[in-house]
């Protein structure tokens, strides 16, 4: 009587531990990184390489690319100081008194992911209301699929620029259901937001921002941040904001964000001087997200 339950054990291992294979989760890193103006006058092309290397995202968003083959001699660099193999998917945007063209992208390992298909978001003329960004839809090597989205909302802190981003985030929200219907994947937006008033307690953009992530059931992973970038304030005043930011669905599993570099480094307190990767670097810090895929 012994060997029927245990044959019945073996059958109802062989159901189910497929099964087990195809819910366990896969441990990605996600991010997004402003690289001002790259390059700028005092842009240290290794120091950029380094500020990648250890953000060692498998997949990131990144703004204010203005040379791309420049960047992409970066990436190898960074590749070769990390051992992954980084690839870019860049996007041309413009953007009102800017004569660059500075480019949106999004960086991924191809040991990692794959890249199945980028493009831009929204249309490249972009009515009001459409933030400038790109989508890229990635694939896991074991086939699953995960879109991408980096942006660049507008920038400034007057009363129209806060309107332009209310209207930004309610596009973007709203496209976001089609996008995953239209992909069959998670759509993951990144980059920067340009979210001045998220750091000040009380201050609408931030009540507007929490309040929208609830009502459509979506999460910002990136939310208890202390900074993720440096502003000049005045000749001996550099003060933190939080503009970088990650979006998701909500029944997405990540782990607690970090901001890397000068805000983690200066602990994200208000300096006399300007920081040393500000100048060579980046205003901005990389951001980076751990997540349960």
């Amino acid at each position: 009587m012994l060997w029927p339950r245990i044959l019945a054990a073996v059958l109802l291992l062989a159901v189910v531990a497929p099964l087990g294979l195809c819910d366990r989760s896969i441990p990605l890193t996600l991010g997004t990184f402003n690289i001002r103006m790259f390059p700028g006058p005092n842009t240290d092309r290794e120091a950029v390489a380094s500020a990648i290397a250890e953000l060692d995202a498998d997949a990131f968003a990144v703004q204010e690319i203005v040379a791309p083959d420049e960047f992409r001699r970066v990436l190898e660099r960074a590749s070769a100081l990390t051992g992954r193999h980084y690839a870019v998917a860049l996007e041309p945007v413009h953007f009102p008194g800017i004569t660059e063209t500075m480019h949106v992208g999004v960086v991924h390992d191809l040991a990692a992911l794959e890249l199945v298909e980028a493009r831009l978001l929204g249309e490249f003329i972009r009515p009001r209301g459409q933030p400038a960004g790109m989508l890229a839809l990635l694939r896991t090597r074991d086939g699953r699929r995960l879109a991408l989205a980096s942006v660049h909302f507008s920038a400034g802190d007057t009363p129209a620029r806060r309107e332009d981003r209310v209207a930004q985030w309610s596009w973007l929200v709203a496209a976001l259901p089609e996008l995953r219907g239209e992909w069959a994947a998670p759509v993951i937006v990144a980059g920067d937001f340009n979210s001045t008033g998220y750091l000040v307690d009380g201050d609408p953009e931030r009540r507007f921002i929490d309040a929208l992530v609830e009502q459509h059931a979506l999460q910002l992973p990136t939310a208890g941040l202390a900074c993720s970038m440096y502003w000049q304030r005045s000749k001996t005043t550099f003060a933190v904001s939080l503009l970088d930011h990650v979006l998701a669905p909500g029944d997405l599993s990540f782990g607690p964000a970090e901001a890397l570099g000068m805000c983690a480094e200066l602990a994200c307190a208000p300096q006399t001087a300007a920081p040393t990767a500000w100048v060579a670097v980046s205003d901005h810090c990389p951001v980076r997200v751990p997540l349960k895929f």
